[in-house]
């Protein structure tokens, strides 16, 4: 018996690593650790900081959107209002004259509203507290009336999206031209 203890003994110390290795291995964790231990706090880090910049970026466009979609809705709000008209008069000069206290003028440089469109009149009204010329059209084939407004860029304006959008069952489509902004709404 003690000599298959010894023969047992014997074998796994043949199988053993050597000291060098062993201690070649011990190091080997220990830095593994170490590399590890900084890598464990960089991803949260870096987590932290994406989701900070992710966060800022959707305030900054939801801000920015949500003004858009204020002016639409207060475009809207304006549309469906029946009130009369200031002057009625198909030709922009008379309009523009009878809405003598806006400094810019009315009349869209876009050749299709000019052309695709008969002027019936206008009158005041404000976009978040701008004045602006409130236009009403008749489509020429349609015979639809839209709206359109007009009314300078001022610094909060100037973040408008220009863009189609829809609001209680209109659309409304904002661009901007010259320093000043647009707003056609019509019922779909």
């Amino acid at each position: 018996m003690k000599n298959l203890e010894q023969e047992l003994k014997n074998y796994y110390q043949s199988k053993r690593l050597a000291s060098h290795r062993v201690a070649a291995i011990q190091a080997s964790v220990h830095k593994t650790g170490k590399t590890r231990h900084r890598v464990s706090y960089l991803i949260p880090l870096a987590a932290t900081v994406l989701l900070t910049i992710g966060i800022g970026l959707w305030l900054y466009m939801s801000t920015d959107s949500s003004f858009t979609h204020e002016v639409v809705s207060e475009i809207g709000h304006n549309h469906h209002q029946h009130g009369a008209l200031m002057v009625e008069s198909g030709q922009y000069g008379v309009v523009q004259a009878a809405l003598s206290k806006l400094d810019f003028s009315i009349r869209p440089r876009r050749d299709e509203l000019v052309k695709d469109f008969v002027l019936v009149g206008g009158k005041y009204c404000t976009i978040q507290g701008s004045r602006a010329a409130q236009l009403k059209l008749r489509h020429r084939k349609t015979q639809i009336i839209h709206t359109l407004y007009v009314l300078p860029m001022a610094d909060e304006i100037k973040d408008i999206e220009p863009g189609v959008y829809k609001t209680n069952g209109l659309q409304v489509e904002l661009w901007t031209d010259q320093l000043l902004l647009y707003g056609l709404a019509h019922g779909q």
